[in-house]
Parts: C-alpha cells; structure tokens; sequence
C-alpha cells in the first residue's frame, strides 16, 4: 500500500493545476454536504424543541382518549380530555400522579398541566376559532424564557382577571388593538356553551396562521371558562433533570397510574413525537439528497479531467503494467489520488462549517414567516454540527472518489499494454472486458476442480 501511496502522492503534487481545480470543486462539495447535515440537525432539533417546549415535555401524562387517536396525528395531545362522568376514577388517578411526582421529584424538574380548550373568539365584526390555552404564572415564565410566548405589544397583564393575550397576526386581521374586549365561546366539562368577556392586553408574535389560532389567559380564567374543577387538567407536560431518562420514567409512571385504572396515561417524547421526529428525518435527508445529487454532477465533470488526465499518463501506467502491477492495482493508484485529495479537503471543509455554525449560531439562517416557519418550528434555522455525521460524510466522499473516476479508470486499466506504452488509446467496453474474464475464469476453475 505504500508504494500505491507514493506514486499517488506524486501525481497529485506534479500537476499542480490540475490538483487545484480538482481541489476546489472537492471543497466546495465538502462544504456543501457538512452544511447541509448541520442545517437538517438545527431543523430536527428546533421542530423537536419546540415540540417539547409547548406540548410534550419530556413525559406526557393525557387522558386515555389520546390512546385511541393515530401516532402520526401531530397535535393528538391537543385531544386529551376526561370523561366528567368518571369524576371518581378521575380523581384517584390525578391523586396517584401526585403520589408518583412527589416519591420522583429528585427526579423532576418542572411540571406543568395545562388547561386547554377549542372555542370561538367572537369581535362583534368577525369570529374565528381559537385555541384557549390558560397559563399559571410558572408555565407563562417558562413560555416566554423558551421563546415560544413572545410579546410584541402590551405586558403580562393578561395573567389578570379577564384579560387575554392573542396572536398579532390575529389583531392585524380582525382589526383588534390591544385595551379592545372580545368575546369566547366554548364548551364546558358539563357539554354546555359557556360565553365570557375578557380585555385583550397583549399581543404575542406568530410565524405562521397555525401558531396564530391561541388565545392566552390566566389559568383561573380558563377554568371558570370552561367550567372545570381546579384539580382537572387535559394534559401535563413533565420536564426532567435528565431527559434522557423520558423513556424510563414515562414507562414506570404509565406502569403506576395502570395499575388501579387506565384513565390517566404517560408517554414519553420519544413516542409521543414519532409524527416530527419522521418529517426532521425527511426534511435532513431531503437536503442530503440534494447536495449529494449536485455532488454527482460535479463527480460527472471531475471524470472529464480525470479522463484527460489519464490520457497523457498512459505510457506511465503501461510501463506500471508492465513491470508486473495488475488492473486492481493500476485502478487502486487513480482512486487513491482522488481520495487523498478528498480526504484533504475533507478535513479543511470541517473546519470550514465549524467556523460557519459559529457564524451563524446566534441568529440562524433566516427564512421567513407563513408555511415555510410552520414547518421548520421557526422563522430562522440554526445549523448544528452532530459528529455522527462525520462518518456519514467521510462515507460519501469515499463514494465520490470511487464514481468520479470509475470509468475512466476502468477503460485505461483495461488497454493492452503495447497500446498503453504506445499511447494509441482504443475503445474499449471495461464491463464486457470484466464479464468475459469472470467467464474465462470461472471455466478454467471448473476445469481445474475436475481434474
């Protein structure tokens, strides 16, 4: 293998230009494909956050309807509810999750159980439907250090009786300004409509009309709203001091609230959030693919100088082939120049997205409101850098210097040797040259097994 190394290393440094150009392309290849990981990890990792931040946390505790509704359905908690008839059962199973959180609060670093509901947010003008969503002081602290409550206009006033913070999108769009009144209509625990008045004193920021649809109140408005005891919630959202611990403590506390009845259930993020953790999936390998497609042309152009290249080195590699190495060998010598290239610029592309998601760590890659910051969970993308992803990348590259000059290294190993030493190129079909010698060679180890 030295020698191969030797030889390749030679080459590369006697035709400098020729190493620069295909060291340019190779970089810029590398830059692209390590970025490109680095923003599908930030877009995991801003849809999953997110998701744990405003639904999930790291366990969930929901109400058994919730088992019945489709892993794939991305706001199946937003459905957990109680059943007001199976007040009892309801009970007991609230009082043994209390049991379970106080044995495990070393464990536990917040716990949050939110009282949500779907109504009807009616401006005398226009009405349109909105997700009620009550807050205690600790939950709006912890919305807002998290940046998924973000104020634009007003001030937590609305944590006071009869005040309500609503999307700005919302205000724009139904004409409300921050001191108006509006009216909610929704259903209540009993199934009658409840309507109340409420003073909007806060405007939140949304990037999109689906994060528009919340109206946020006090956590004791919300439950004289919706007409519900204080000690119901529709989910509870459990925060731990080692989240990666979720899957073990979702499956000891659905153990525990199972046991006496299965009104109560607790999953953890990993299952509750198979929907967004397959779409990041998808959406990483979705720029992956893209920039390993542009690397595939770029591979087709680099086989056009490699071609050329090999052309004037024919005589080199008869003289090589003449001494005894075989067409293994001579085609191992041509990968070797384009992988050590590639190895180099590997390493120099590294350290050039490393540098890039320090660039760019604090404000992210903007890309705008609507759609697009939905399903991205923001309106900016912050690239992070995984280094399982090194591999991943060391492996496409390999891939790359094995393709850009297959071809062209196959037709020049499969010359004659006079022809190589006469540099009088002929065409040749390398596949039906290495089929006819699989056949050659399968004969004639028939041919030796029988005698």
């Amino acid at each position: 293998m030295t020698v191969y190394l030797k030889i390749a290393f030679r080459n590369i440094l006697k035709n400098k230009k020729r190493t620069a150009l295909i060291g340019l392309t190779l970089a810029i290849s590398c830059v692209m494909l390590f970025f490109s990981f680095s923003i599908g990890n930030g877009i995991q990792r801003q849809i999953i956050g997110k998701y744990r931040d405003f639904q999930s946390g790291d366990v969930s505790v929901v109400w058994s309807n919730v088992k019945k509704i489709d892993i794939n359905d991305p706001s199946r908690l937003f459905f957990s509810n109680f059943e007001y008839k199976r007040d009892k059962e309801n009970r007991q199973a609230i009082n043994r999750l209390d049991e379970f959180l106080d044995t495990n609060g070393d464990k536990v670093e917040a716990v949050y159980k939110s009282v949500t509901g779907n109504g009807m947010m009616d401006t005398g003008k226009y009405a349109a439907y909105s997700t009620i969503y009550g807050l205690s002081e600790e939950e709006a602290g912890y919305l807002q250090t998290k940046g998924i409550l973000q104020l634009t206009e007003g001030d937590m006033t609305f944590m006071q009786d009869y005040g309500v913070c609503i999307s700005d999108a919302a205000a724009e769009k139904y004409d409300i300004a921050v001191g108006d009144w509006v009216t909610l209509d929704s259903s209540t625990a009993s199934g009658y409509v409840n309507t109340l008045e409420y003073q909007v004193t806060g405007l939140y920021k949304s990037s999109s009309d689906f994060d528009s649809i919340y109206v946020y109140m006090s956590r004791e408005n919300a439950l004289e709203l919706f007409d519900q005891d204080t000690v119901y919630f529709q989910n509870a959202r459990i925060y731990l001091d080692k989240p990666e611990n979720a899957e073990k403590f979702a499956g000891e506390l659905d153990a525990y609230l199972t046991s006496e009845s299965g009104v109560l259930r607790a999953e953890s993020i990993t299952y509750s959030s198979t929907f967004y953790s397959m779409i990041t999936g998808f959406l990483k390998m979705l720029f992956a693919f893209f920039v390993v497609f542009i690397m595939f042309i770029i591979a087709i152009g680099i086989r056009s100088v490699v071609r050329m290249n090999l052309f004037e080195r024919m005589k080199e590699f008869g003289t090589l082939r003449a001494i005894g190495f075989n067409r293994l060998q001579s085609f191992l010598i041509i990968f070797l120049e384009i992988f050590i290239l590639s190895l180099f610029f590997f390493g120099a592309a590294f350290v050039a997205n490393l540098l890039l998601i320090l660039l760019l760590g604090s404000n992210g890659i903007y890309t705008g409101k609507g759609a697009v910051a939905y399903a991205l969970g923001g309106e900016s993308i912050r690239p992070v850098f995984a280094f399982s992803d090194t591999f991943l990348a060391l492996g496409v590259m390999t891939g790359f210097s094995l393709f850009a000059p297959l071809k062209p290294g196959l037709r020049l190993c499969y010359q004659k040797i006079t022809d190589m030493l006469a540099q009088n190129q002929k065409p040749v079909s390398a596949i039906g040259s290495m089929i006819k010698n699989a056949i050659f060679a399968g004969k004639k180890l028939r041919q030796v097994h029988q005698v």
